[in-house]
């Protein structure tokens, strides 16, 4: 014969109260995390406006050597260089000097904004 009743566990309300603050202290960590992440993401942005171009002649024969193990050779008429003022958040200026190709360095003028970010920069 089996028998018909049931069993029903009793949770306590101890336990269930502390499971939930577990739940909103884990929720408000990943929030804050998320939300930090977000503001590094905007400070690290650095656009500003172009106040110089310079080409400074110097032409050259580089060897390069490819990532598939090809050597080539290819000629440098010299080196194209942004001069690039970024403002702080806190007002001050800070100079940054872009190294491009003649491509992007005919593509800009001065007066443009530009993002110093994903350049090669020196400061």
């Amino acid at each position: 014969m089996s028998d018909p009743r049931t069993i029903k566990t009793k949770t306590p309300v101890r336990q269930i109260v502390i499971a939930c603050l577990i739940g909103a202290v884990v929720l408000f960590f990943v929030i804050f995390a998320v939300w930090q992440s977000g503001t590094q993401i905007i400070d690290a942005k650095k656009t500003g406006t172009i106040v110089k171009k310079e080409f400074i002649p110097g032409p050259e024969e580089q060897i390069v050597l490819q990532s598939k193990g090809q050597v080539t050779a290819r000629h440098k008429e010299g080196e194209y260089i942004l001069t690039v003022d970024v403002p702080g958040r806190d007002g001050t200026v800070k100079t940054y000097y872009v190294y491009l190709n003649k491509k992007q360095y005919d593509a800009v003028n001065v007066g443009d904004s530009y993002d110093v970010g994903p350049a090669l920069v020196h400061e």
